[in-house]
C-alpha cells in the first residue's frame, strides 16, 4: 500500500525530557490512524511533527517521498490540515470567517475568493454541522461548536491529510459520533488520510482501521484494533485491568474497565465466597467483592459466556464447560471441590434450563455437608424455570434441607458482613486473627 507519511527513527525532546524515541512509522494513503496512549505518551508530540510545528532532533519525516522541513509552509498547508487540541480564537471573527481562512493556502497574496471558494466553504461547514452557526462571533459560541468550525476550517483546505489532537475534546456523545462519522465518510470516500489522537479506546476501536499505542515516548504497539486492544496492552502500558470485549455490532474491541482492588479496606477475616451464576448475573457482584478485598470463586460457567470472561479478567478460579454445551461431569465435580472450599456459596439469580440443573442440583451435597448455601431471589424463579418446572420443585426441597432464601444480590453483602464478623469473632476467641487481602497477600 502506497504510503503518504513516513516517520524514521524520529527522536523529539522538551528541554531535556525525551517526547519521542527512535519511533518508526509508516502510514498508508488512505487509511484511518488513531493515536492513543496514556497522558506524556507522545501522542501530540508525534502529531506536532507530522504537522511540521515540531522540528525533531534526529530523524526525518517523509511526505509523499519529500522530507517535511523541505516542504514550504503554504505548500504543507495545501495538503495537510491540522485540527489542534486547544482551538480558541482571540478575535471576534464569525464562524464563516473562520472557516474561510482555510481557503487561504489556495489563494495568491491579492486574490480574493472565488464561487468555488465560497462553495467549498459552505460545503466544509455542512459537513461538520456547523452552517447555522455561520454568522455567529466564534467568542460566542460553546466549546463544542467551536470545535466543529475549527473541523470546517480544516477540511475547507482540501487536504490529502488531516491531523486531529483529540477531535471529540468538548463534545457530547452525539456530537462525538457526528464529527466522527462525518470523518470516516470523507476517508472512505475520498480517500481522505485521518490521524487522530484519542483518548477514548472504544471510539478509536470503533472508527479507526489501525492503531498507534505509545508509550513513554515509544511504538508499544501498532496494527488493527484487535491487535492493539488486549488486556495485556492495557495492563502494561495503562497500569490498570480491563475487559476486552467484542462490540455486539461491529465485533470491533471493546475496553471496560475493571475495578481496582480497595488498598484502604479495613481489616476484615478473609472469607471465600462461592458464586454459582452465569449470563452476566454475577459480573457486578464479582467486581466488587473481589475489590472489597474477599477470595470469590465462580462456576459453572460456559467458556466465553459473559461472566466467565470477567472472572477469568480478575483472575479468579472458576469451574467452567464449553460453550454453549449443559454442564459435565468433570466441570460439575470442580464446581463441587470451589463450593467445599469456600466459607458460603451463592446461587445467583440466573434462568434454569436442562444444561445447567446441575448447577442447581449441586446444593444437595454441599447442604448434606453443613456448607452454607444461599439462593438470591427464589420468589421468581418459577419464571426463570424452564425445566418444566424441575428446578422449581427442587428448590423448594433444598429449602426444607437448609437452603437459605435472600430477596436480592443487596442482601448477600449483608449476609457477607454477618458472616465475616461471626468469623472474626471465632478467631479472636481462638487466639488466631487473619486479615483480608486479595488472594491471602
Amino acid at each position: 500500500m502506497e504510503a503518504v507519511l513516513k516517520v524514521h527513527d524520529v527522536e523529539c525532546r522538551y528541554k531535556a525530557h525525551p517526547a519521542l524515541q527512535g519511533v518508526s512509522l509508516v502510514v498508508p494513503r488512505g487509511i484511518f490512524l488513531g493515536l492513543i496512549g496514556p497522558n506524556a505518551a507522545g501522542k501530540s508530540t508525534l502529531l506536532k511533527t507530522l504537522a511540521a510545528t515540531l522540528k525533531p532532533r534526529r530523524g526525518v519525516v517523509l511526505f509523499n517521498g519529500e522530507e517535511l522541513d523541505k516542504i514550504s509552509r503554504r505548500a504543507l498547508a495545501r495538503q495537510v490540515s491540522v485540527v489542534p487540541q486547544e482551538t480558541s480564537v482571540s478575535f471576534p471573527f464569525t464562524a464563516y470567517e473562520v472557516v474561510m481562512m482555510g481557503r487561504h493556502p489556495h489563494l495568491g497574496r491579492f486574490a480574493r475568493e472565488s464561487k468555488r471558494d465560497f462553495a467549498l466553504v459552505r460545503e466544509a461547514m455542512e459537513a461538520a454541522n456547523c452552517w447555522h452557526l455561520r454568522d455567529r462571533s466564534i467568542l460566542e459560541i460553546s466549546g463544542g461548536e467551536r470545535q466543529r468550525v475549527i473541523l470546517a476550517r480544516a477540511l475547507a483546505q482540501e487536504p490529502e491529510v488531516i491531523l486531529l489532537d483529540e477531535p471529540t475534546t468538548h463534545l457530547d456523545l452525539t456530537s462525538q459520533l457526528e464529527i466522527l462519522g462525518v470523518l470516516k465518510t470523507l476517508n472512505t470516500r475520498r480517500r481522505l488520510t485521518v490521524l487522530a489522537v484519542f483518548h477514548d479506546l472504544n471510539l478509536a476501536a470503533q472508527f479507526c482501521d489501525q492503531l498507534v499505542l505509545l508509550h513513554e515516548g515509544k511504538i508499544f504497539a501498532a496494527g488493527t484494533p484487535e491487535r492493539v486492544l488486549t488486556r495485556e496492552t492495557i495492563r502494561a502500558v495503562y497500569r490498570t485491568d480491563a475487559l476486552v470485549i467484542k462490540h455486539p455490532l461491529t465485533g470491533m474491541p471493546q475496553v471496560v474497565l475493571l475495578p481496582q482492588p480497595d488498598r484502604e479496606k479495613p481489616s476484615l477475616p478473609q472469607l471465600h465466597l462461592h458464586l454459582i451464576c452465569g449470563g452476566g448475573v454475577g459480573a457486578p457482584l464479582m467486581g466488587q467483592l473481589t475489590r472489597m478485598g474477599y477470595l470469590v470463586s465462580a462456576g459453572v460457567l460456559n467458556i466465553m459466556d459473559t461472566d466467565w470472561e470477567v472472572a477469568r479478567a480478575l483472575g479468579l478460579p472458576v469451574a467452567e464447560e464449553k460453550p454453549f454445551s449443559p454442564v459435565g461431569r468433570a466441570a460439575y465435580q470442580a464446581n463441587l471441590r470451589l463450593a467445599r472450599a469456600a466459607d458460603a456459596v451463592f446461587l445467583l439469580e440466573i434462568p434454569f434450563g436442562y444444561g445447567n440443573l446441575p448447577n442447581l442440583q449441586i446444593l444437595e451435597p454441599l447442604l448434606a455437608s453443613q456448607k452454607r448455601c444461599y439462593l438470591v431471589d427464589f420468589e421468581h424463579l418459577p419464571e426463570r424455570d424452564y425445566t418444566g418446572g424441575r428446578a422449581v420443585c427442587l428448590a423448594a426441597s433444598l429449602r426444607e434441607q437448609g437452603l437459605s432464601c435472600l430477596p436480592d444480590q443487596q442482601a448477600v453483602y449483608q449476609v457477607i458482613h454477618s458472616l465475616g464478623k461471626e468469623k472474626s469473632n471465632a478467631e479472636t476467641a481462638s487466639g488466631k486473627r487473619s486479615y483480608s487481602g486479595l488472594y491471602g497477600k
